[in-house]
């Protein structure tokens, strides 16, 4: 099965799954205007990983580390296979995460399979926890997310958007 037929078939399964989840976290301020592209085929962040995956001895490395600036200060963050920047949701809970509607404006880094490595050596723990977005990469316990409107690699314009922020290497857990 090629990559972009998986990729389609993943997006379809992980709608299958948000729709049959009645709850999803909501936040205060403005809400973005969610749209969606398909992830094997966009330029943009995608909630799968489909670039050529790196083995690792904890599995498969979906996460990385690049620099960006957060808030004026250039900082270590950890990033997605493809250099987008993660964030994390400060609301989240073991019962509630970014979800639905949410979900399309901040999509969740997802492993279909196997566990979550890192192509860097990290100060925090990787795992993957099952959720209402299936099997969500997390990094000291924090859900994963991507933000759909960083454009490109090292970008990281959706920092303190409806509580999402960057991840740092020092992140504590939730």
């Amino acid at each position: 099965m090629n990559r972009q037929r998986f990729g389609i078939i993943a997006l379809a399964g992980t709608m299958a799954v948000l729709s049959a989840c009645a709850k999803s976290t909501t936040s205060s301020g403005p809400s973005p205007t969610p749209t969606l592209s398909a992830p094997a085929t966009s330029s943009s962040p995608s909630a799968i990983s489909t670039a050529s995956p790196t083995a690792t001895a904890a599995g498969v490395a979906v996460v990385a580390t690049g620099s960006t600036t957060v808030a004026g200060k250039s900082e270590t963050v950890l990033t997605n296979a493809k250099g987008f920047t993660l964030y994390y949701h400060s609301t989240d809970t073991p019962t509630s995460v970014c979800s639905g509607a949410c979900a399309v404006a901040w999509p969740p880094l997802l492993l279909p399979s196997g566990t979550a490595g890192s192509s860097a050596s990290l100060p925090g723990t990787l795992g993957v926890e099952t959720n209402a977005n299936g099997r969500q990469v997390t990094y000291n316990g924090h859900p994963l997310y991507l933000w759909k409107n960083d454009a490109s690699s090292g970008q990281a314009t959706g920092e303190g958007i409806n509580n999402f922020h960057v991840v740092t290497l020092t992140i504590p857990g939730p």
